[in-house]
C-alpha cells in the first residue's frame, strides 16, 4: 500500500510578486450593537467561515474578553473584506465578534472573571441595565480592504493577519476567503472514492493540499474549455486560483454539476486505464515517485475526454505512458513549473495527444 504523502512533487507554496497593486483601506468604527444587527437581520457581515484553525477559544478567552468590554479596555483593530455588493467579510476578528453576539444572545454565562468577580455566574440578560448597554454600545474598530484592491493583495492581506499561531497554506487561506458552490464542491470531489482509488491515497489531506490539486485541474480545465470569461492566467498561480473560486461561487448548480460529473469521470478513467499510478512519473530505481500536481491536471483534462467503449485502451495506456515519459525528462514539471509558457506547452501537448487518440 502506498502511503499519503506530505508533499506533492512540484508543490511550490511561494507566493508571487505582483506590480502596480491597487489596495484601499478605510479605518470605521462601530459599536458592538450595530455590527450584531448587519449580521444577523441584515447578513450584510459575514463571520462564519470552514477553513481548518484549531485555535477556536476557550472559556477563559471568551471570559476575558467580555470583561474587558465591561471595563472599556480596547481591544485590538479588526479586519474586513468588502465585495462589490458591500458584504464584508470578518478576515481578522472571528473569534472575538462571535463571542460578543454569542454572549448577548445569552450562550454562554461568565465565569473566573478577577477584576468583576460580582459579574461570575451572569449571562447577558442577568447583567444590569447599564452593563448591557456598556456590552452593546462599545465601540470597535475596523479596518475595511475595499474594491477595487486586487485578489493577489487581499490574499497577502488575509496571510499577514493570520499568522497567529501555525501558519495558514495558501489553499486554507483561499478556503477561507471564498466560501460558497467552490469551497462545497472541493469537499465533495476530495471525498470520493474514484479520487481516492485514481490517486493511490496519494495526496494528503492535511493542509487541504487535495483540494489544492483538485483545485488545479477544475481552474485549467475551464481556462481551457473558455469558461472563464475574462479570467487569464499569468504565472501568478494564487491570483488565478483566487479568481477561479470566485467565479465558481457565481456558476449555476448545472454548471456545478457539469464540473463534478467530468471529474469523476477522468478520476474513473485513469484508474481504468493507468491504475493507481496515473499521476506519478515512473520509478525512479525502487523508489516510488510523488504524485505531480501538473501531471495531475494535465492528465485529469486529458481522461475528462475519454469514453471507455469507444478508444482501444492498450493503445491509449501506450500513448499516455510514452508521452510522461517526455514530460518527465523536458524538465517543465519542475523548474518553473507555474510560467504560463509551461503550463500553455503542457495543456497544448496534451490536447494535441486527445486530438490523436479521441477525435
Amino acid at each position: 500500500m502506498i502511503e499519503e504523502q506530505d508533499k506533492l512533487e512540484g508543490e511550490d507554496n511561494s507566493g508571487g510578486i505582483y506590480p502596480n497593486a491597487t489596495v484601499k483601506i478605510s479605518k470605521e468604527q462601530f459599536s458592538v450593537y450595530e455590527l450584531k444587527r448587519e449580521h444577523e437581520k441584515y447578513a450584510t457581515i459575514i463571520i462564519e467561515a470552514n477553513f481548518q484553525r484549531k485555535n477556536v477559544w476557550k472559556s477563559q478567552q471568551k471570559n476575558e474578553l467580555i470583561e474587558s468590554i465591561l471595563m472599556g479596555i480596547p481591544i485590538p483593530m479588526m479586519y474586513f473584506f468588502e465585495d462589490k455588493e458591500g458584504k464584508r467579510q470578518v478576515v481578522d476578528g472571528r473569534q472575538r465578534l462571535t463571542t460578543m453576539f454569542d454572549f448577548i444572545n445569552d450562550k454562554f454565562a461568565l465565569r473566573n472573571l478577577k477584576i468583576l468577580p460580582e459579574q461570575n455566574r451572569k449571562c447577558f440578560k442577568d447583567l444590569e441595565p447599564v452593563l448591557q448597554s456598556t456590552v452593546e454600545r462599545y465601540q470597535l474598530l475596523i479596518y475595511v480592504i475595499q474594491p477595487p484592491t486586487q485578489e493577489r493583495v487581499k490574499f497577502d492581506i488575509f496571510d499577514r493577519v493570520n499568522r497567529g499561531g501555525t501558519r495558514l497554506h495558501n489553499q486554507e487561506m483561499r478556503n477561507a476567503l471564498y466560501q460558497g458552490k467552490a469551497t462545497e464542491l472541493l469537499n465533495r470531489l476530495v471525498k470520493l472514492e474514484c479520487f481516492k482509488q485514481a490517486t493511490g491515497n496519494g495526496i494528503n489531506s492535511k493542509r487541504m493540499k487535495d483540494k489544492y490539486v483538485v483545485l488545479r485541474f477544475l481552474s485549467f480545465y475551464m481556462l481551457y474549455k473558455n469558461w472563464l470569461d475574462d479570467i487569464e492566467y499569468k504565472s501568478d498561480i494564487d491570483d488565478f486560483l483566487a479568481k477561479t473560486m470566485k467565479f465558481i461561487n457565481a456558476l449555476s448548480d448545472d454548471r456545478i454539476a457539469q464540473l463534478e460529473n467530468l471529474f469523476i469521470t477522468a478520476m474513473k478513467n485513469s484508474y481504468e486505464i493507468l491504475g493507481k499510478n496515473g499521476f506519478r512519473f515512473a520509478e525512479k530505481g525502487k523508489s516510488i515517485r510523488r504524485i505531480s500536481m501538473a501531471l495531475f491536471e494535465v492528465m485529469a483534462y486529458f481522461f475528462s475526454h475519454v469514453k471507455l467503449g469507444e478508444i482501444d485502451k492498450d493503445l491509449v495506456q501506450d500513448e499516455v505512458e510514452s508521452l510522461k515519459l517526455e514530460f518527465d525528462a523536458d524538465g517543465t514539471f519542475l523548474n518553473n513549473m507555474n510560467s504560463s509558457t509551461n503550463v500553455a506547452y503542457r495543456f497544448n501537448k496534451v490536447e494535441e495527444l486527445r486530438d490523436k487518440l479521441l477525435s
